[in-house]
């Protein structure tokens, strides 16, 4: 443990439903944001292996780190933790209290899992303390529709209660986690549904499906894009046409793209933390899988 927090007197456990107040004070404390107790619950208690872990001062929740448990998109569809919720008091930072923290963690699930998905943020690099070579860093692009050119409609949307309607095209796809249809029914049917629709593109004999958010921040109301489903073929094409007709549409991208039409507004990491042996054909595919905004949460409602 490190030194400079050895005499604060720490109790590191698991989180309770019952520390639902501790964990809302501490988020908005850290990012100015209220969570509902209802999006806690689904969150890190609706299944047996998502879990947050915190610290305690006396009574009150200093630190936490929630652990999201996922399957990964390969043949044999093995757990993974994707790390969310990683906060500490301003006041107490430094102090190597979060990295304590991960460390503590990390011995609970390594013989779990082999693989910790994070979503690092300008206040949050920390890895496990895993090293940088087992360690796969992809950088995204955030951008923002800030004009849309006029063209003639090719996409339609529906509610997502509609979403069973089109559960035949939600199979394998390149995702970096399993998106079948419990995954997208579980993610945006339980908890505020009434936020979320389906953009559906028709292009010859194939469908391609984005879900998005309505959004509203400082600049108002936007729209963005969560997942994808059905044809990988056309969804670039889809995309573009979506970008048509929709301004203030926000989108992730792989690459930097360079058009007037377009404002980058952010930058997005993501790292694949390899904590047990994995070979090197499991690593190479890894690379080549698909994140979208739907797998952080950056976007999702908490309050």
């Amino acid at each position: 443990m490190n030194s400079k927090s050895k005499n604060l007197n720490l109790i590191y456990r698991k989180l309770k439903l019952t520390d639902y107040y501790e964990f809302n004070k501490l988020f908005f404390n850290c990012f100015k944001k209220k969570v509902s107790f209802d999006f806690f619950k689904s969150r890190y208690f609706s299944d047996k292996f998502s879990f947050c872990y915190g610290v305690f001062q006396s009574s009150k929740l200093i630190a936490n780190v929630g652990m999201f448990s996922m399957k990964l998109n390969n043949n044999t569809q093995e757990r993974i933790f994707s790390r969310h919720s990683s906060m500490v008091l301003k006041e107490l930072r430094g102090n190597g209290i979060f990295s304590d923290l991960l460390e503590v963690v990390k011995k609970k699930i390594i013989k779990k899992v082999n693989l910790v998905a994070m979503w690092p943020n300008k206040n949050n690099f920390a890895n496990f303390g895993i090293n940088e070579r087992k360690i796969i860093l992809k950088k995204y692009y955030l951008y923002k529709v800030i004009s849309r050119t006029t063209s003639s409609k090719k996409t339609n949307n529906f509610h997502i209660n509609e979403l069973i309607k089109f559960k035949k095209f939600i199979e394998d796809n390149k995702s970096f986690f399993v998106k079948n249809y419990i995954y997208l029914k579980k993610r945006y049917l339980s908890y505020k549904k009434h936020e979320y629709f389906i953009n559906k593109f028709v292009f010859k004999k194939f469908t391609s499906f984005f879900i998005l958010k309505c959004n509203k921040d400082k600049s108002g109301f936007n729209y963005v894009i969560l997942d994808h489903f059905g044809a990988e073929k056309i969804k670039f094409k889809h995309l573009c046409n979506l970008i048509k007709e929709q301004n203030k549409l926000i989108f992730l991208s792989k690459k930097k793209i360079n058009k007037n039409n377009l404002e980058l507004i952010n930058y997005i990491y993501f790292k694949i933390g390899i904590i047990n042996k994995f070979n090197l054909k499991k690593k190479k595919n890894l690379i080549n899988r698909e994140i979208y905004l739907g797998d952080t949460d950056i976007f999702i409602t908490t309050k």
